[in-house]
């Protein structure tokens, strides 16, 4: 899976040490679903609230978008993984129903 991470609205791109945590969680959503063929994180720091998106692309022409806002990035990367992983369980279970 590719995993393209992108910072708005700041001076210098994420740390090395953020990107590679980003990945390590984003890593993990594999086992939730095998499909998903690339990744786009994209991180704001435009206002107060730092806010994350992430979009998936999955197998079969699904888009998995996880979006949050929190206080710091850190959190705002946990809920919005938590997002995705919700509806990826979704997804994994409407395909196994169907087959």
């Amino acid at each position: 899976m590719e995993i393209q991470i992108t910072s708005r609205h700041t001076k210098s791109k994420a740390s090395q040490e953020l990107q590679d945590a980003i990945s390590a969680e984003i890593g993990k959503l594999e086992q939730f679903c095998e499909g998903i063929t690339s990744c786009r994180v994209v991180l704001d720091n435009e206002s107060l609230d730092k806010t994350v998106e992430i979009t998936m692309h999955v197998r079969g022409n699904h888009e998995i978008v996880g979006f949050a806002k929190a206080e710091n990035i850190g959190k705002a990367v946990d809920e919005a993984v938590e997002k995705a992983e919700r509806q990826l369980k979704k997804l994994n279970e409407k395909v196994k129903s169907h087959k």
